[in-house]
């Protein structure tokens, strides 16, 4: 597992720029997710905080249903990252895997401030409890997915606008790889999220 982390902190360093690029649409998608809990309705937002308590007290009380999480969050994480992955390969797939990693980041925003919006200053720490740390590995793993499936678009629309020569096996043998390492990624995520994050949250369920 090390050694993946070490890959793919070396390929962050490799595409500064597209890492930035990818960085800065996880902050807009973040902030913006912060920010979209002050504009639902009373009723919408009742709902929304209503689902958030209900999971803190099920988490509490332990009445989780182990494997429905681990089976839902999995899905879940794979097939986001396979979406990311095919859509690597199409030509029109850029637009799309950028409102992807905007949506991931608008989820994660939006979790956070209601629950912040819920316990106030509490939240914080039940935030935090909440995202670490299998929210901040599903991010780190839609980054390194992402970056690669950009740039092998934006080869593929290199190879048909230029005409260039691209050696195009070595390419795809190098992103098949990136697509299992992020499998073992995301099944790690759902994991934790699954069986270690309830614990975190129960170190804080007194402030619940």
């Amino acid at each position: 597992m090390g050694k993946i982390f070490k890959l793919i902190n070396a390929e962050f360093k490799k595409n500064k720029k597209m890492f930035t690029f990818i960085a800065i649409l996880l902050a807009l998608g973040f902030i913006s997710g912060s920010l979209f809990i002050t504009i639902l309705s009373d009723s919408d937002k009742k709902m929304v905080l209503d689902t958030i308590t209900n999971y803190f007290n099920q988490v509490k009380t332990n009445k989780i249903d182990f494997l429905y999480i681990f089976r839902t969050s999995s899905i879940s994480n794979l097939l986001y990252i396979f979406f990311i992955w095919i859509l690597g390969i199409s030509i029109i797939g850029i637009p799309v895997i950028i409102v992807l990693i905007f949506i991931k980041s608008f989820i994660l925003g939006f979790s956070i401030s209601s629950i912040i919006s819920q316990y106030k200053f509490k939240g914080t720490l039940l935030s935090l409890s909440y995202i670490f740390p299998h929210h901040i590995l599903n991010i780190i793993t839609i980054c390194f997915v992402s970056m690669y499936a950009l740039s092998v678009s934006m080869s593929l629309i290199k190879l048909i606008t230029t005409k260039k020569q691209i050696n195009f096996k070595i390419i795809m043998r190098r992103y098949i790889g990136v697509f299992i390492i992020a499998i073992i990624l995301s099944l790690l995520s759902s994991i934790i999220e699954t069986f270690i994050t309830p614990y975190f949250i129960k170190l804080f369920s007194f402030l619940i």
